[in-house]
């Protein structure tokens, strides 16, 4: 019987990564996040709360790319019962950052409208498997797989997995990569995504790639910084606020990471106070700063002159509720940084309450905005905005900052494929994208790059023959 790959999540959408490749004497989930917004019409909630379409219990083990919560979100889902026995193994940096994210989801339901997806307990049960690889290059057997990890570049400990297995009635070893998200080249703090491969030891049958923006191209850092620059500097002169709705891991640690340039080199007339609203945020940065290894060399070379790349002065931690009221009631120009970046929870919906109908306000949308969120809508031009019971008319200027997104766009993510160790046979599954995106991805790559390539649904099997 031939390994048979089943498209769990972000196959027609963008969130609830989730693969489950299966063997007669062993079965391997990579990734398991929540859905988000609306997947091909239907509320991700609806679709985090269907049973799961394997046995938790014949798991031989799980591996996470990265720790955003559309790749971790419904991981303790496994644990419920004490079903999963199996190990769940990632990249330090990526571990440290799902435990921070599973228990923030815990929190945040227990303020949430209906029946939480899961508990402190559940989430408890699931810590207890997690198991840290020493890094890349690192390899692990799960069951009859071996498992191998390579810098995906786009968040603290992000990777792709390389999975591999001897296929017994063929007599050949078989090898399939998954992508995970991929980062921008040239991208602060963390390194580019890896490019370097042995042709002979990473031979690939099979790739599952992302392509979340494989129908567009971003604009390049340098005009995003100088847009960024201009908004500062307006709100700074007209005492608007600028917020933020940012995810908590890796592009709250870029926005610091640009401020903190900026003020070095003398581009603003002033400091302006910055807020990070969350816990999580804050504790995220302080992951962050415990992982240098992850750094790429310009993050290095300013550690060793002595200046944290994010470390900025006069930053406000917003930790508690009554910071956190504070900061929505400030006066005078601010930056707000607060969760969700997507604008569908958290403590930015505070803030867009309150600033939303005031023209001077500044929304920066520095992140993917999936179908069905509230960033969405507002990327999309509405004129008011439903928070929970109020309408608040949008008057506030909002921007999209493309060059700011963890998200490689169509040529960088054509660049890394181009550069695979693939078989001449192999294929390549197009997934994490929503339909327009992963077909025009695909169809990019067979035209470009005569590769063979698969736009999958949710929940798909395929037998890797």
């Amino acid at each position: 019987m031939p390994a048979r790959l089943t498209f769990c999540g972000a196959a027609g959408g963008v969130t609830g990564s989730c693969y489950h490749l299966a063997l007669p004497d062993g079965e391997l989930l990579v990734d398991c996040g929540v859905f988000q917004g609306r997947f091909d019409g239907v509320d991700g909630d609806a679709l985090n709360r269907r049973p799961l379409p394997f046995d938790p219990a014949r798991l031989s083990g799980v591996v996470l790319t990265h720790g955003h919560l559309d790749h971790v979100g419904r991981l303790p889902l496994l644990a419920r019962d004490g079903a999963l026995r199996a190990p769940v193994v990632g990249h330090p940096a990526t571990l440290d950052i799902a435990r921070i994210i599973m228990d923030d989801s815990v929190k945040i339901a227990q303020h949430a409208r209906g029946e939480p997806l899961y508990g402190a307990d559940e989430v408890a049960e699931l810590t207890r498997h997690l198991q840290p690889l020493r890094g890349y290059g690192d390899t692990r057997t799960l069951g009859p797989f071996t498992i191998e990890l390579f810098d995906a570049g786009h968040i603290l400990g992000s990777s792709s997995v390389r999975v591999s297995w001897r296929d017994a009635a063929a007599g050949a070893d078989r090898a399939i990569l998954f992508s995970g998200d991929l980062g921008v080249p040239g991208a602060p703090i963390v390194r580019d995504p890896n490019r370097t491969w042995d042709a002979d030891r990473h031979a690939l049958d099979w790739v599952v790639t992302e392509s979340t923006y494989g129908d567009k191209q971003h604009t390049d850092r340098a005009a995003t910084r100088a847009a960024f620059r201009d908004v500062v500097t307006r709100a700074l002169r007209d005492g608007g606020k600028v917020l933020i709705p940012a995810f908590a891991l890796g592009r709250t640690q870029d926005i610091l990471y640009e401020l903190d340039g900026m003020h070095e080199r003398g581009e603003l007339s002033t400091r302006i106070p910055v807020i990070i609203d969350g816990p999580l945020a804050l504790s995220a940065t302080a992951i962050y700063r415990r992982h240098p290894g992850c750094y790429d060399e310009a993050a290095l070379a300013q550690l060793d002159r002595g200046d944290h790349p994010l470390e900025l002065d006069g930053l406000i931690a917003a930790r508690d509720a009554a910071a956190s009221r504070r900061a929505v009631d400030r006066k005078g120009p601010a930056i707000i940084i607060a969760g969700s970046g997507m604008c569908n929870g958290g403590r930015i919906r505070h803030h867009l309450r309150e600033h939303l109908d005031d023209p001077r306000t500044d929304v920066l949308l520095v992140g993917y905005q999936a179908y069905g969120t509230l960033g969405r809508a507002l990327q999309d031009g509405i004129d008011e905005a439903y928070l929970g019971d109020d309408t608040v008319p949008v008057r506030a200027r909002i921007t999209t900052l493309s060059g700011f997104s963890a998200h490689g766009d169509r040529d960088a993510l054509a660049d890394w494929h181009a550069a695979l160790p693939l078989k001449p046979s192999a294929l390549t599954f197009v997934t994490h994208g929503e339909p327009r995106s992963s077909t025009a991805y695909a169809d990019h790559l067979t035209a470009r790059h005569a590769a063979r390539t698969h736009v999958p649904s949710l929940l798909d099997t395929v037998d890797l023959t």
